[in-house]
């Protein structure tokens, strides 16, 4: 946006913008479709596998609001220079925090808070000195107004900049707004999507932009193009603009696909730093003590907020919160599932402890007499009653088919259910 502004204001001419604006805008939302579909020509980017056409409607919202922002840039632009614009659009920051913080509710550190509240802070303190201006004008005004006497050149050329700015101010406020709501519902519908290419994505914006922009063309300077053409008052600067916003634009789609909105708005407080270097050098722009502490400031707040504390601030907190309810849900699971088992597996060896517990306090079910030559055989475990039998015979019953007791087994059991048939009988 800043080198974007810096060709805008190059291109005036007397101090006004000799072209049509919506037809610049047209040609870049034209430009940047060009690109997009060579970029899908050259590497070969496949179409997205199921197109609903409901879908590309979202991508109708952010176009629309981008369409109003681009147009309003060239009315702010004659009421300021580019500087000043380009400071006071850092205000973009903490409407884009507050949207964050409630629209896709993204976490803001008690760093990045402050970084914010220094960016406003260096945005006041940038103007201070046109705010005195102001101020003088209008103190000015109300004497000669009093005394009767007629406004010097002087007094109504400061009038005429005081009243220039506080438009301006008004104006960039409200472009302010609109980009930031343009650019976080950008980002939204880029990330919902994320199985869509980028390229298709940026495709479906910029032929809403052709639409919506080319509707202004026709609606608002219709007429006048009709009777000049369509490039009535272009220079070399209208082709730069053209090509510098078209980049611009580009760029931004990359930074809200990959990024998000703050590192998009902060990208541009850089970029500021640039605009007043080649202000003062190829304009007549000339930053004030007030400026260059603000600028200062600026780069300050820019420093605090991309500090790696001020991830770790917002990582921590609501991340530790989220970790000790996940793991305190888990732990909970882990301990109610344990106890389940747990209490399971007690009551299952608490009854085999009680059925050998009954086994012995019947009569001694495991006696250990030897009576043949497989010494420690199961066939030389003779039980004496009936519970035993029975425990014995289960026993036997659980014996794999390649035991080599088995014959023993087998025997032991016909033996054992012979005695149990006797003992019935008794």
């Amino acid at each position: 946006m800043c080198s974007g502004n810096l060709c805008i204001s190059a291109s005036k001419r007397d101090g006004k913008i000799p072209y049509s604006s919506t037809t610049v805008t047209l040609l870049i939302e034209v430009l940047k479709l060009a690109v997009m579909l060579a970029a899908i020509v050259v590497t070969d980017t496949p179409a997205p596998a199921r197109f609903v056409p409901i879908e590309a409607f979202y991508y109708a919202v952010p176009s629309f609001l981008y369409t109003i922002d681009n147009n309003l840039n060239y009315v702010i632009l004659r009421y300021m220079d580019a500087a000043t614009l380009s400071v006071l659009w850092n205000l973009k920051i903490v409407v884009t925090a507050v949207l964050f913080r409630f629209v896709p509710k993204h976490p803001l550190s008690e760093l990045r808070k402050i970084a914010i509240v220094l960016l406003v802070v260096g945005v006041l303190t940038s103007q201070s000195n046109h705010l005195r201006q102001m101020e003088a004008s209008m103190a000015n005004k109300s004497s000669g107004s009093g005394s009767g006497m007629k406004m010097s050149e002087e007094e109504t050329a400061a009038n005429k900049s005081a009243r220039d700015l506080i438009i301006g101010v008004l104006l960039v406020l409200v472009a302010v707004v609109i980009s930031s709501c343009a650019s976080v519902f950008t980002e939204w519908t880029f990330k919902r999507k994320s199985s869509c290419p980028f390229l298709w994505q940026n495709i479906q914006i910029y032929v809403f932009g052709i639409i919506f922009n080319a509707a202004g063309v026709l609606l608002v300077e219709g007429e006048e193009i009709s009777s000049k053409g369509f490039f009535h008052g272009y220079n070399r600067w209208t082709l730069a603009v053209v090509v510098v916003n078209s980049i611009g634009g580009i760029g931004m789609g990359f930074i809200l696909k990959y990024l998000d909105n703050i590192a998009c708005v902060y990208s541009h407080s850089m970029a500021m730093m640039l605009t007043m270097l080649f202000s003062m050098l190829f304009f007549s722009f000339s930053p004030s003590l007030e400026f260059g502490c603000g600028l200062t400031v600026l780069i300050i707040s820019m420093y605090i907020y991309h500090h790696p504390l001020a991830h770790a601030d917002v990582a921590g907190p609501a991340d530790a919160v989220k970790s000790r309810r996940s793991s305190g849900s888990c732990s909970e699971k882990h301990e109610s599932s344990s106890g389940i088992t747990e209490r399971s597996e007690k009551k299952r060896m608490a009854k085999l402890k009680q059925q050998e517990n009954d086994g012995e306090d019947d009569d001694s079910d495991t006696t250990t007499t030897s009576t043949s030559s497989s010494g420690g055989s199961l066939s030389s475990m003779a039980p004496r009653s009936m519970r035993g039998l029975q425990l014995k015979k289960m026993q036997y019953s659980k014996l794999p088919g390649e035991s080599e007791d088995l014959e023993s087994a087998r025997a032991n059991a016909q033996a054992m259910d012979t005695s149990l048939n006797n003992q019935t009988h008794q």
